[in-house]
């Protein structure tokens, strides 16, 4: 079905590659959308594969979102802080990567974003 909605595991791929490259910088260029042509033209990594590169490089992904929050600063208007299971990622981290990874043409726009659970 065709939906701006994401599962659960999507999202979870998005941070596992956020958490990838901020371990690994060199891995940016694998870690595009699945469903287009890399720009790179290097390989993409299925969620499968950042996740055992992950492992790998000594860190812990995780599977699915049991729990998710977002700060923002109101007078500036932006959001400031992601919290997925606990963790805490920058808002404008968060973003970028989202923006590479998630599928279709979902992409957040501006600066001030927020998510919901379906």
């Amino acid at each position: 079905a065709n939906t701006a909605w994401l599962k659960s595991e999507e999202v979870a791929d998005i941070v596992n590659t956020l958490m990838l490259v901020k371990r690994d910088p060199t891995t940016a260029e694998n870690l595009y959308q699945t469903d287009k042509s890399n720009p790179a033209g290097k390989e993409t990594w299925s969620a499968d594969k950042v996740k055992e590169e992950l492992r790998n490089k000594g860190g812990t992904p995780i599977d699915s979102i049991s729990d998710i929050s977002i700060s923002a600063d109101f007078g500036s208007g932006k959001s400031t802080t992601v919290t997925i299971n606990g963790q805490g990622f920058s808002a404008a981290e968060f973003k970028d990567r989202f923006n590479l990874r998630a599928p279709a043409n979902i992409q957040i726009v501006g600066p001030l974003f927020n998510v919901e659970r379906q």
